[in-house]
């Protein structure tokens, strides 16, 4: 008996529910950009609450726009 394709709506880097990257798995999906804006407000209340750590990724940001030129 033919079992069926079993999908995971986790995505192993986040291991949060990921609708988009599951649909985008399973439909080929390869140019599509998704923008989760829940992450991003996230995300931004993280570096507000942590300003080492906002400081920190201003810096690493900096570099790698250095390095790109």
């Amino acid at each position: 008996m033919k079992q069926p394709q079993e999908i995971s709506a986790i995505n192993a880097n986040t291991a949060m529910p990921d609708d988009i990257s599951t649909l985008g798995e399973v439909f080929s999906f390869s140019a599509f950009r998704y923008v989760d804006i829940a992450r991003e407000e996230r995300l931004t209340a993280i570096l507000a609450r942590w300003p080492l750590l906002h400081e920190l990724s201003t810096a690493q940001q900096e570099q790698e726009n250095l390095c790109r030129f």
